[in-house]
């Protein structure tokens, strides 16, 4: 297989579904596999299935607009922030994704390393949108991703609710071992002292004092225990910067 890595904005990646083409300028981005494309210029995101007869849908960028990696499968994700301004109905939902190109494949390694590459470039054209997001983490698998924006100081998770057409605000945790659980209207604070605070016990993310107490448990549904493990364990190291 021979791969193209250009040293402009014209990159390519193998990926699952076949060869990723990634057209890269600031504010703008062009994004092609099979048989999908997305267009991302000025405020508005354009996807266009191309079958028969091209279909078009088209989002308004609102709010912030981010490209997230999978952990630990390394998807590459883009997510768009849907009515910021709106309490009960802002969230995100993810517009555009690939899978990389199996491990177990002779050229594996090689496929990933320009994935990585590709995003990395995809990052940069998207700074603007991206706003205040330090870097964003998709974790699970199909619809029922779970998003999680690291902000520096805190992170924000985003959890896909059963028959809900996008992600809403499940958490928030900061580096001072301060928890915001949010359900719907209602928020609730505690404050977790370390890591060791911070588990899982089956579907729920788990927040617990010294002696093993719970202060809260946030339901993420919908994906794998050892997703759940990997969330709990970075929201933990988090956490345990307030100690430090």
């Amino acid at each position: 297989m021979t791969y193209r890595e250009d040293a402009g904005l014209d990159l390519q990646s193998p990926t699952s579904e076949g060869m990723l083409r990634a057209e890269l300028a600031t504010r703008a981005v062009k994004l092609t596999v099979a048989r999908r494309t997305l267009h991302v210029v000025g405020q508005l995101a354009t996807l266009v299935d191309h079958k028969k007869k091209d279909r078009r849908t088209s989002i308004k960028i609102a709010g912030r607009l981010v490209a997230a990696r999978d952990v630990p499968r390394e998807d590459l994700g883009l997510w768009v922030e849907l009515d910021p301004t709106d309490p009960i109905r802002c969230g995100y939902r993810r517009i555009f994704g690939v899978e990389p190109l199996s491990l177990l494949e002779p050229d594996g390694l090689a496929a990933l390393a320009l994935l990585d590459r590709l995003t990395q470039r995809l990052r940069m054209s998207l700074a603007d949108y991206a706003r205040d997001v330090h870097r964003a983490i998709e974790v699970g698998r199909g619809l029922d991703k779970v998003l999680l924006l690291d902000f520096g100081t805190h992170y924000s998770v985003y959890a896909r609710r059963l028959f809900r057409d996008r992600a809403r605000i499940a958490l928030t945790v900061h580096d001072d071992g301060r928890v915001v659980v949010h359900d719907g209207k209602q928020r609730r604070e505690v404050h977790v002292r370390s890591r060791f605070g911070v588990d899982v016990i089956g579907d729920y993310v788990r927040f617990s004092k010294p002696d093993g107490e719970d202060l809260a448990r946030v339901s993420i549904p919908w994906i794998t225990p050892e997703d759940r493990r990997e969330l709990a364990r970075r929201l933990g190291q988090l956490v345990e910067l307030s100690a430090t």
